[in-house]
């Protein structure tokens, strides 16, 4: 009986072992398809017929003799990024949405503890709290320094961010991956719980735990990529100005901004703070510059690679004609570049704060045969003036860097400075 038993058992195991093996030979097969099916769309839609002065065909057989070598989806996936990376461009990724999803990221998370923080120097500073959140109502203060996440060192985090294989085209994306791997520990899904050690005005170092809180409903953009969620805030300020922040250009932000504007009617300035906002759509930019032009605008170029588009701006009555300060920083990205270099551009907002990025699409997505979300560059994305967007990034009127004594003493220096500018514009 017990060598019956044992021989079921080796059937059952031998059985599992045939399946488990066939499982991952289809998902070498299909990852091998989906180099090949990346390979070809960037062969076809990228912009630059040139490839940068790549030999994108060589590239090809390099990586594909790669991929035959391959042992599994994985590693085919880390190939597939590599392969990216000649490009030296944004917006250029192979990704899982349900990793995403899980990752911390900001716009993807649906549960937080409140805090938004920056890298002043190496240290990860405290920069703003929302008040009916955990970190808030835990005693924590703008200002504060974050030593430690569920036990890791910020030193440690950093150094591991630093390793990764990122294509940082200058070191402003530098800064921007290093912060991100930091605020990554503040966001996720509600219940989930963060240990911080901090260290208080005073110098002393306090440990707490907190239980992240759900944001906001989230929206679902597409099949290919995870649920998004959008935090914002509008308010008066002394002195008649209206100032409007909002995380993501994502929806519902510009149905947000158009009502919060509106109920704003007899504002003298706006201060738009989109610090931290890594981009989203370009549509939602436009549809927020409608209420903020008084006639049809050139808005932005796309150079696609056989036409170039012209994309205007028609006013939405009643539109705000008043000055217009817009806060940026390192942690922008993508749409949200592109709606302040245009802004500035155009004249329509004076660019306060420090030099984002460059970090800027439109992009695409599409299902690859391993069931992975490819995003790829569709376009170069262009100024009214001519300026390339990519690499650059948006460039201050304005410069003024955050500083920790001042968020101490409850002073963003960022805003004082948009505020000072709007009273000098209305002086």
């Amino acid at each position: 009986m017990r060598a019956i038993i044992i021989l079921t058992c080796l059937t059952v195991y031998t059985t599992i072992a045939v399946l488990a093996q066939s499982d991952a030979e289809d998902q070498v097969d299909l990852g091998r398809a989906s180099l090949d099916t990346v390979w070809q769309t960037v062969y076809e839609y990228h912009y630059d017929t040139t490839f940068g002065g790549l030999d994108w065909r060589e590239i090809h057989d390099r990586y594909y003799e790669l991929a035959a070598a391959a042992e599994d989806g994985e590693a085919l996936m880390t190939l597939m990024n590599q392969m990216l990376l000649e490009l030296k461009l944004s917006h250029y990724a192979v990704f899982r949405v349900e990793d995403e999803a899980s990752s911390g990221s900001p716009v993807l998370s649906a549960a937080s503890i409140g805090i938004d923080l920056r890298l002043l120097g190496d240290e990860a500073v405290i920069t703003a709290l929302d008040p009916g959140f955990p970190a808030a109502q835990a005693g924590m203060k703008p200002g504060y320094q974050i030593k430690s996440l569920n036990g890791i060192s910020v030193q440690q985090i950093l150094s591991d961010a630093a390793a990764k294989h990122i294509p940082h085209f200058n070191e402003r994306h530098k800064k921007n991956s290093m912060c991100d791997a930091v605020v990554s520990y503040c966001f996720g899904q509600p219940g989930d719980t963060v240990v911080i050690t901090y260290e208080d005005e005073t110098g002393a170092a306090r440990d707490t735990r907190l239980q992240m809180k759900q944001r906001t409903v989230g929206t679902k953009i597409s099949e290919q990529f995870p649920t998004v969620y959008v935090d914002f805030k509008a308010e008066p300020l002394a002195g008649n100005f209206g100032y409007i922040y909002f995380s993501a250009f994502f929806p519902p932000a510009d149905s947000l901004f158009l009502a919060a504007l509106d109920s704003m009617s007899d504002i003298r300035g706006l201060i738009i703070d989109i610090r931290g906002n890594p981009g989203g759509m370009h549509q939602i930019g436009e549809s927020i510059a409608s209420k903020l032009v008084s006639e049809r605008t050139l808005f932005s170029v796309f150079r696609y690679r056989d036409s170039t588009l012209n994309v205007s701006v028609d006013p939405d009555p009643p539109v705000f004609d008043g000055p217009i300060a817009i806060l940026i920083d390192v942690m922008n990205g993508s749409a949200s570049e592109r709606f302040a270099a245009c802004m500035q551009s155009i004249g329509r907002g004076k660019i306060i704060g420090e030099q984002s990025p460059g970090s800027v699409g439109p992009s695409d997505l599409k299902k690859l045969p391993n069931g992975a979300s490819f995003m790829y560059l569709k376009a170069q994305s262009l100024t009214p003036d001519g300026t390339v967007l990519e690499g650059r990034g948006v460039i201050p009127d304005i410069t003024v860097p955050l500083d920790r004594i001042a968020l101490l003493k409850g002073v963003d220096t960022q805003i004082e400075r948009a505020i000072d500018y709007l009273k000098s514009e209305i002086d």
